[in-house]
């Protein structure tokens, strides 16, 4: 881990409240709690990604025994420990989706925030991307499906194939019909549509 450590060029930048600090790390930023770097799980066995990978584990059993707002605040914790770990913010989100707590949040809203959150933290995360992107398609809301996942393709070319999915190609002919329509309704001087 002190050769990958050594090669990488570590500048700090400010800490956010939280006591994470931004670090680049060949050519690609990541958050990091203070600790040693957690990037994809794989292998690390460092006591913060076991740590993490407990509360995980945690938050999806209290999710299965329909304990939602303890696995709320087990996803919580466990993306405030390792704020790159995607598959906590993927289920959590996905948890808020399913879930009415009756609390009068909406819950669509409430998936829209966690998925938010973790692009504010991970801006370059294709896999968030693609799964607000299809959160957006089901609700209907194209536009925003499609920026989001060609947002995806752009960071991950290896996401490519959702862009040939029969609901997304839809999605995408729908965008460019009403670029179409709006660009020549401003070339014809018709503003009316725009007031």
């Amino acid at each position: 881990m002190a050769g990958h450590l050594g090669a990488a060029l570590d500048i700090r930048a400010s800490s956010t409240s939280s006591g994470m600090q931004r670090q680049h790390q060949k050519g690609s930023y990541v958050l990091r709690h203070n600790g040693p770097s957690l990037r994809g799980f794989s292998g690390d066995s460092s006591s913060c990604s076991t740590r993490c990978s407990a509360l995980y584990a945690t938050a999806l059993q209290l999710a299965r025994n329909q304990d939602y707002v303890r696995a709320r605040d087990a996803f919580q914790r466990c993306v405030e420990l390792c704020p790159d770990f995607t598959k906590a913010w993927v289920s959590w989100a996905q948890l808020e989706k399913r879930v009415k707590l009756g609390d009068g949040v909406d819950h669509v809203e409430r998936c829209r925030c966690v998925l938010q959150r973790g692009l504010t933290l991970n801006p370059k995360n294709a896999s968030l991307c693609q799964a607000w992107g299809l959160m957006e398609l089901q609700r209907g809301n194209v536009v925003a499906a499609v920026l989001l996942l060609e947002r995806c393709v752009a960071y991950d070319p290896r996401c490519s194939p959702v862009l040939k999915w029969k609901a997304v190609r839809i999605a995408q002919q729908t965008v460019t019909s009403r670029r179409r329509r709006s660009l020549s309704e401003l070339a014809s001087g018709d503003l009316s549509t725009f007031a």
